[in-house]
C-alpha cells in the first residue's frame, strides 16, 4: 500500500519535479519503480509544485527538505489502524496520512510575501482535496480520502523554515 500511496500522490507533481525525487543511481526494483512512476499519464499535475517529498523517517525528511528551493508537496504516513467488520468478514486498514503543500521562507520575508505564499499553498492543497473527493477506487477497495479531512496552517523551522498548509485524513484499504 505504501507504493500505491506514492504512486497516487505523484500524479499531482509535474514530471521535472517528480524526477528529482529519485536520487539513487541504480537497483533493479528501484529502477523499475522510477520508470513506472515517471511514465504514468496524469491530467492532474499542478504546475505550482516544484518538488515532491514522501516518507516517514524524520532525519531523511529533514535532509531532503533542506535541499528544496520552491513549493513542495510533502506526503507522510503515520500509522495504520486495522478493524474487522465481522458482518461481512472483512478487514479494513486505515492509513493516517498528512499531505502538506509548503515553501521554505527566509527569515527576512515580510508579512505580505508570507501571506502570498500561504495563499498559493492553500490554493494548491484545495485543488488536491477537490480532486481527491471523487477518486475512490471501490473496485480495488481503496477510499483515498475518508472524511473528515482537516486543513491546518503548517510551519516548521526544522524543515527548512517551511510554511504552508497541511491536510490530515485517512486512506482506507479494504481487504476482501
Amino acid at each position: 500500500m505504501i507504493k500505491e500511496l506514492f504512486k497516487y500522490f505523484s500524479a499531482f507533481v509535474p514530471l521535472p519535479a517528480l524526477a528529482k525525487t529519485f536520487q539513487m543511481p541504480s537497483g533493479e526494483e528501484y529502477d523499475a519503480f522510477r520508470q513506472e512512476i515517471l511514465s504514468l499519464h496524469s491530467d492532474r499535475r499542478l504546475e505550482g509544485i516544484q518538488d515532491f517529498v514522501f516518507g516517514a523517517d524524520p532525519e531523511k525528511l529533514k535532509q531532503r527538505i533542506s535541499d528544496v528551493k520552491g513549493t513542495y508537496l510533502f506526503v507522510e504516513y503515520a500509522r495504520v489502524t486495522t478493524t474487522i467488520n465481522q458482518k461481512v468478514d472483512r478487514q479494513d486498514n486505515r492509513f493516517k496520512i498528512s499531505v502538506t503543500v509548503a515553501v521554505p521562507e527566509p527569515d527576512n520575508l515580510d508579512l505580505v510575501s508570507c501571506t502570498l505564499n500561504q495563499e498559493r499553498c492553500f490554493t494548491l492543497i484545495e485543488t488536491i482535496r477537490a480532486k481527491m473527493r471523487d477518486d475512490d477506487d471501490l473496485r480495488r477497495g481503496i477510499v483515498w480520502m475518508d472524511f473528515p479531512a482537516t486543513l491546518t496552517v503548517w510551519s516548521s523551522k526544522a524543515l527548512a523554515n517551511s510554511h504552508g498548509w497541511s491536510m490530515e485524513f485517512d486512506v482506507t484499504y479494504i481487504n476482501r
